[in-house]
C-alpha cells in the first residue's frame, strides 16, 4: 500500500459531546472486525501519555495514545475502544475500505508511512 492519494481521518474526538454524537446504543454487526482492524494499523506516532474515556471519567487509562494508519486513513488508538464501548459510527467510506481489504491492514511501504508522518498536522488539527 502506498501513500498516493488523499488520506482521510476518523475518530479524533476532542470532547465528550463529539463521542456522544457518534455513539449509538446498538452494537453494529461489523464492530469486532473494525476494532481488530483499527488495532492492526501502523503506529506513526506514539506518546507516553494515556487516554481517558471522554464519556466516563471513572474509566481511566483506556489506552496509550498513538496515531495509527493503514495508508489511506489515520485514526487515534482510542477509536477501537470507542467502537467497542459506545458503538460509535464510523464513516461508510472507511467501513467499505476495511471490508475491501478483508478487514486486515496490509503492510505499508516505508515511503507511505513517511509521507503520512510528514503531513500529520493536517490530520490532527481539527476534530472529527
Amino acid at each position: 500500500m502506498t501513500g498516493e492519494g488523499i488520506v482521510r481521518r476518523a475518530g479524533f474526538y476532542g470532547s465528550a459531546e463529539e463521542v456522544s454524537i457518534a455513539a449509538t446504543s446498538v452494537e453494529h454487526p461489523w464492530e469486532a472486525l473494525a476494532a481488530r482492524y483499527l488495532e492492526q494499523g501502523e503506529v506513526i506516532v506514539a506518546a507516553s501519555q494515556w487516554v481517558d474515556d471522554l464519556l466516563d471519567v471513572s474509566a481511566k487509562r483506556i489506552c496509550q495514545y498513538s496515531i495509527r494508519t493503514d495508508g489511506a486513513w489515520v485514526w487515534p488508538s482510542s477509536l477501537a475502544y470507542y467502537v467497542r464501548q459506545y458503538h460509535v459510527k464510523l464513516p461508510a467510506e472507511f467501513l467499505n475500505h476495511m471490508a475491501a481489504n478483508d478487514w486486515t491492514v496490509g503492510e505499508l511501504e516505508e515511503a507511505a508511512v513517511d509521507e503520512i508522518y510528514e503531513r500529520l498536522d493536517e490530520f490532527t488539527e481539527s476534530s472529527q
